[in-house]
Order: structure tokens, then sequence, then C-alpha cells
């Protein structure tokens, strides 16, 4: 049996640089957002599920993952969006 996986950007809650007094501090928050979501996929046992990619220092990532992974990351607090890409 296999697990179909497909391509999904993620954005980040308070990803937009304007909120913050620097470059390096919108930076640093990055950083650690994109490592917090990280983290609780592996907690939760999600690595088969929603793979991490990449991601960009504006606090977009790229996964794949399962429908039910996906599913999984919409419901994180720190995900304002999940949308999927087409194949």
């Amino acid at each position: 049996m296999s697990i179909e996986l497909h391509s999904f950007t993620v954005a980040l809650n308070a990803a937009d640089p304007q909120g913050f007094r620097s470059r390096a501090e919108h930076r640093a928050w990055t950083w650690q957002a994109v490592s917090n979501v990280a983290k609780a996929v592996q907690a939760a046992g999600m690595d088969a599920e929603a793979r991490l990619r990449g991601h960009d220092r504006s606090g977009l990532l790229l996964f794949e993952a399962t429908d039910r992974g996906a599913a999984f990351l919409r419901d994180l607090p720190s995900v304002l969006r999940v949308e999927g890409h087409a194949t």
C-alpha cells in the first residue's frame, strides 16, 4: 500500500514583516515558527503524513502531505492557511 502525497503551501500566522520592529526580528520569529511546526508534526507522529520540504523568509512552508496530514496542519494554531498545488 502506498501513501499518496501532494504539495501544499502553508502560511504561518503573523508572517507579514510589517508587524515586526526589524527584519532580523521577523527572521528570528520565522525560524522559530518553522521549528515549532516541524516539532509539532514530529511529536504527533505525523512524519509519514506531512513532510516539510522547505520554507522561505516570509513564513511560507512547502510540505508534501497526505490529505490527513494537510488537515493536521490546518488545525495547528500557528498556521494561517494551507493551500494545495494542482498536479
